[in-house]
């Protein structure tokens, strides 16, 4: 889960550096301000959700072109867990998890951006309950107390300050006006969805550019919307130059005059692009299916790379929309389906994801798996296939081929590296006795016994066993070193 969610914050992170490299190389320049500000806040979600979309089953080649095909999981490797003592095994997980440390420090980032949102808007919220206020038509005016603050607005709400009031009656109106166009336009909202989504890309630089070019396409709209009203665009300019002010108090905030006062009067004097100039939008869609396909290269979901490889296991999925459809068993005798279905612990509806399926089948040291039950009552030569097919709905029907093969015999039992303790004695210690049938669970406990033992090394015991398929029979060699 941990690498998933960071695997989509990297996808996300790659969307919108290519939607951010568009608008700055071909639709920034244009006058062209309502199409401006929906391609942006298209921007916004498009990035976050597009890592989350699976693509179409006929697009899987493009991003998946050599899904490798698995005709058999191998279960299990002939190697034993090395048996360690307790404070042995402390120590080995005791390394430092980056994974959880990368996690918790994007959560603790997250944390304080929607601590700022947050007080941000406690501080508007504060300011329009503690000073006047009067009915603005839809909204209202504040009256703040301090001559140096800036104009801005916020929803609703038009924040002015004494030294607006010594404007002329034409200049004041063309002020309110602006500000007002920001809150008829919702502009406030567009702001809002900024951060939010800045709160979850803090770590991208990206993310406050396409912010800053919203807020600068939503001064043009106000810009253009009261030059539209007033006819007069020098008149409106002087004003621009004559209320110039620094930063605004809050990012969610409209403030009518900041630095960017000589591009907007530009911009005021700029005819509108021409129609030609506009089809530049339509190299939207190529880029959003761009953008889209590489997310999807490095999205943890990609439910559809496996399409066709009816002997594969598609690359690990936990997406709602690559789910478990049936699950059906070929070749079982020893264990019914109900027995298997059991061992497995997965069922239809669950989220389906091939790494679960292998633990779930293959795990040697833990006796629930399948491979535990079937090898601790003598089937060693035991295998299983795991068939993954994709269904049209999104779901994956599973399939698993058993081969049992015969039941295995102890045949000779040896020791190796033994001088001082007679092999009698080691034998009287392990539970593997020769004429058996070959048992996992008592494989594992031959090592216990040997390492609980005190005669010899605990992390230098090895367990051979050699099978021989054609006889039915297998041979088990202990290799000890003593104390």
């Amino acid at each position: 889960m941990t690498s998933h969610w960071l695997l989509y914050l990297l996808a996300a992170t790659g969307c919108q550096a290519v939607f951010a490299l568009f608008y700055w190389l071909l639709l920034a320049p244009l006058s062209t301000f309502g199409w401006n500000r929906t391609y942006l806040l298209s921007a916004l979600l498009l990035s976050a959700a597009l890592p989350l979309l699976a693509l179409p089953t006929a697009w899987a080649p493009l991003v998946w072109p050599s899904s490798p095909v698995v005709p058999t999981l191998a279960l299990p490797p002939w190697q034993l867990a090395t048996y360690r003592t307790a404070p042995t095994e402390v120590a080995t997980q005791t390394g430092v998890p980056w994974l959880l440390l990368a996690l918790a420090t994007y959560w603790l980032g997250v944390a304080y951006q929607a601590w700022r949102l947050a007080r941000s808007l406690a501080w508007l919220y504060l300011l329009s309950r503690q000073h006047p206020r009067t009915r603005l038509g839809r909204g209202w005016l504040v009256q703040l107390p301090e001559p140096s603050q800036p104009a801005f607005s916020f929803g609703k709400y038009v924040f002015l300050s004494p030294a607006h009031a010594q404007l002329s009656p034409a200049e004041y109106a063309q002020l309110v006006q602006h500000e007002q166009v920001h809150g008829a336009q919702h502009h406030s909202l567009d702001l809002l969805l900024a951060e939010v989504v800045g709160c979850f890309f803090w770590f991208n630089g990206l993310v406050p550019y396409l912010r800053q070019q919203l807020r600068t396409v939503h001064e043009y709209l106000a810009d253009a919307a009261v030059t539209r009203a007033a006819g007069s665009r020098v008149a409106y300019g002087r004003l621009l130059l004559k209320l110039a002010a620094g930063p605004a108090p809050t990012s969610l905030v409209h403030p009518f005059s900041t630095r960017q006062v000589a591009l907007r009067i530009r911009m005021l004097t700029t005819p509108p692009s021409s129609p030609m100039k506009k089809l530049r939008f339509l190299l939207v869609i190529p880029v959003a299916v761009l953008a889209w396909i590489g997310a999807a290269a490095v999205s943890p979901t990609p439910s559809v790379a496996a399409v066709g490889l009816s002997t594969a296991v598609p690359t690990p999925s936990s997406s709602a929309q690559s789910r478990i459809g049936t699950i059906s068993w070929q070749g079982n005798k020893f264990l019914s389906a109900a027995q298997l279905n059991e061992a497995l612990d997965l069922r239809p509806g669950d989220p389906y994801d091939s790494t679960v399926v292998e633990a779930k089948l293959g795990a040697w040291a833990d006796s629930r798996t399948i491979t535990s039950r079937y090898m601790d009552h003598g089937y060693l030569f035991f295998s299983i296939k795991p068939v993954a097919k994709p269904q049209p709905n999104g779901t994956t029907d599973l399939l698993f081929i058993l081969n049992e093969g015969p039941t295995a015999q102890i045949n000779n039992i040896t020791v190796k590296g033994n001088h001082k303790v007679p092999t009698a004695t080691i034998l009287q210690l392990v539970p593997l006795h020769h004429g058996e049938l070959f048992s996992r669970a008592k494989l594992l406990a031959s090592q216990r016994a040997l390492a609980e033992s005190g005669l010899f090394d605990p992390t230098k015991i090895g367990i051979n066993p050699q099978p021989t398929p054609d006889t039915g029979l297998v041979n088990i060699e202990y290799v000890v070193v003593e104390k």
